[in-house]
């Protein structure tokens, strides 16, 4: 009997408050804890000292929200003068935002974006050190349903004792909450935002029930010029559930997708770039529909047909998406979910690419009612039955696939979801199907950090999938720890996927035709 803890299936992401995911847009409503909610006080209405400690050089300000491997993070705070002015200098900065004191890095003359101008402006970003410890979320996770929120407010503080605009040296003291005023480009490019509704049977109650998603798309105007285009689509993991499409942008820095280094995979004829679709549903993927939420990777999803209809809802909107080249994908909970729509809809998607995937290899036990069994302690109960069945892997055994792990994931124990899963779909006669298995997850961003292992879609979304796992001794392992895989952090393996470089590479060549 296998046995899993039940809190491992929980998120996609480190269950790190403040730090997990995040998302950003300006005029976005916020939700948080009530732990976190505050009175802001607010600097920027008034000039007297004696109200807000402001010089009254500072009139306003707005906070820089960027996705960063580890979610959320503010890099900068742009403050808005009571003048424009063409010189700036300042030392001895105290600056706390959502009370985290911060190290100052630089000051300069910006636009109202907070790009840094040679001309004339009334506004200077203050540019801060952003690090996995200390990123200035913007979020909170809300332990209670499993999921990241915007926090109810963000204040900061801006205090410096030598600011010099134009020759003129004043000190300054400036506090206001920017929850209200946001500057996110990551967000800012997905350009399309809808829902899609509709009514469906509950597979567990057999109850018709109204069900929404959402999603946000991706879209340069670029790529209408041309051939119709490929689309990518990431489902996002528990932590990034709701009903805002920016929390699964930016929790696990899907905004990635949208830019240069990845879009410069694909093509269409003379064209280069993809669309990308994020869908977003307001509780998780693994959700069975019945009263204990069903997050044991081991049933089928209650948002299986919705996804599905939202999906085709979209294409059919967008005629320049290629019908033929549709890639879905996702991390944990999405990885569960793009396991799951293969293998319901195994004629419509041209290459699935789960990352740290929750689709169970094996069933859990289940009571009279047919809920999963957990122990008291909350450890879900698994059997020796399998969940993949054979039926099922030969289903998709002839689809291409590629897989994403870290072999130290406590989260999605890799020996109970992916490595099972790969060799049986090897031993299967799985061709075009490979498996990126990474040591550890070291990241770029912040290069002191170290992440949990649940974190290998970092390697997938800086475009640093590039080597596979042997088949053959995956094939013919009976080492039931490592499969036959030797996990290595030089690109997930030692082989190369037939004659792909990188998995992006890969996937902009499959197609159903």
């Amino acid at each position: 009997m296998k046995k899993q803890k039940l809190w491992l299936l929980l998120a996609a992401i480190s269950l790190l408050a403040g730090v997990t995911a995040c998302s950003g847009q300006k005029g976005a409503e916020p939700a948080g804890s009530a732990a976190e909610e505050k009175e802001a006080e607010v600097g920027a209405e008034t000039e007297e000292e004696g109200e807000t400690g402001s010089s009254g050089i500072v009139v306003d300000a707005a906070i820089l929200v960027q996705g960063y491997e580890w979610g959320p993070g503010v890099p900068k705070i742009i403050l808005e003068l009571d003048q424009e002015v063409s010189k700036v200098d300042a030392k001895n900065w105290t600056v706390v935002t959502a009370d985290q004191e911060r190290v100052v890095k630089d000051v300069y003359i910006c636009d109202e974006s907070g790009e840094k101008t040679d001309t004339v402006s009334g506004h200077v970003a203050v540019e801060m050190e952003t690090t996995y410890e200390n990123p200035g979320s913007p979020f909170t996770y809300d332990k209670t349903v499993g999921m990241n929120k915007w926090k109810e407010s963000y204040e900061i503080s801006v205090e410096c004792t030598d600011f010099t605009i134009d020759e003129k040296t004043e000190a300054v003291t400036f506090s206001a909450d920017c929850m209200d005023k946001i500057i996110c480009p990551d967000t800012e490019r997905f350009s399309e935002r809808d829902s899609f509704t509709g009514s469906y049977k509950n597979p567990f109650t057999g109850t018709e029930e109204e069900l929404t998603l959402y999603y946000a798309a991706y879209e340069p105007e670029t790529l209408s010029e041309g051939e119709k285009n490929p689309l990518v689509i990431w489902l996002h993991g528990m932590g990034e559930g709701g009903n805002d499409p920016d929390i699964a942008i930016l929790g696990n820095e899907v905004s990635a997708l949208t830019r240069e280094k990845i879009q410069s995979h694909f093509s269409a004829g003379d064209q280069t770039g993809a669309y990308v679709l994020v869908v977003q549903t307001e509780t998780y993927w693994m959700n069975e529909g019945d009263t204990n939420g069903g997050i044991t990777g081991s049933g089928d999803s209650l948002y299986q047909e919705i996804l599905m209809d939202t999906i085709q809802s979209y294409v059919k909107s967008n005629p320049d998406v290629d019908a033929n080249r549709i890639y879905l994908g996702g991390c944990s909970n999405g990885g569960y979910m793009t396991m799951n729509m293969m293998i319901h809809y195994p004629d419509y998607f041209a290459a699935g690419y789960p990352c740290c995937e929750g689709y169970s290899y094996y069933a859990c036990e289940r009571n009279e009612d047919g809920t999963c069994k957990f122990t008291e302690d909350g450890a879900a109960i698994f059997g020796s039955e399998r969940w993949l069945t054979e039926e099922k892997v030969n289903t998709i055994k002839d689809l291409p696939f590629w897989f994403i792990s870290s072999i130290d994931d406590t989260m999605a124990v890799p020996q109970q979801y992916v490595l099972p899963s790969y060799q049986a779909l090897i031993q299967a006669g799985a061709e075009n199907c490979w498996l990126s298995m990474f040591e550890n997850v070291k990241g770029t961003d912040d290069p002191d950090a170290s992440y949990i292992g649940h974190f290998s879609w970092v390697y997938l979304l800086n475009d640093q999938v590039t080597g596979v796992q042997d088949k053959e001794a995956v094939r013919n392992s009976e080492d039931s720890e490592l499969f036959g895989t030797t996990p290595s952090n030089e690109g997930g393996g030692t082989l190369k996927a037939g004659e792909y470089a990188n998995i992006f590479e890969w996937m902009n060549q499959q197609s159903r035709q």
